[in-house]
């Protein structure tokens, strides 16, 4: 029975491990997998008994010593197979996903390199626009500016202007008054 684990045993073999009839054996099999307990079968169609159903039998055989019923006793140990089997395949599950995030850790490093590409070309992008706007507004301010001195010079040399030709009627006025007397 020490080889149940690797390569499993025939019922004979088995009905002498828990000291029962091969005959019993092989009705407690049939009602464990009526309940959903699955047993490995070899290419002759003989049920292959591993250390797993050695157990699940060992404890069928304790609940019927016990005075419960084989329905009862199979239904129980059917059912903690059905969940041990769906907790080794949600187990499966959770190491396909582990390494399924290592592959989306190396899609996330990706991910990571095309965001940063992005941002910097972003960060580009507005860095061009700031420059382009205070250009801008440099550009208008000195317009601004450059009307406002031609405005602030156009006045002055009209007052200029204005004091010229003024200075000059005087010294007409004045020049006038010289001629008459």
């Amino acid at each position: 029975m020490e080889n149940a684990q690797e390569y499993g045993a025939l019922s004979k073999e088995v009905a002498l491990h828990l000291n029962i009839n091969p005959n019993t054996l092989r009705r407690w099999s049939l009602e464990l997998e009526k309940h959903g307990y699955h047993f490995e079968r070899n290419n002759k169609g003989q049920r292959i008994y591993y250390e797993r159903d050695l157990r699940a039998l060992s404890e069928c055989k304790m609940i019927l010593e016990k005075g419960q019923s084989m329905e009862n006793a199979t239904k129980a140990i059917a059912s903690r197979f059905i969940e041990q089997n769906n907790a080794q395949k949600t187990l499966g599950v959770i190491l396909d996903s582990k390494e399924d995030a290592e592959n989306i850790t190396l899609s996330k490093r990706d991910l990571e390199s095309i965001v940063e590409s992005a941002v910097m070309k972003a960060m580009e992008n507005e860095r061009e626009t700031l420059l382009e706007a205070i250009q801008l507004k440099m550009t208008d301010t000195i317009e601004q500016r450059d009307r406002l001195l031609m405005q602030q010079l156009s006045q002055k040399v009209l007052v200029e202007t204005e004091e010229k030709t003024a200075a000059n009627e005087r010294r007409s006025i004045f020049s006038w008054l010289k001629k008459k007397r």
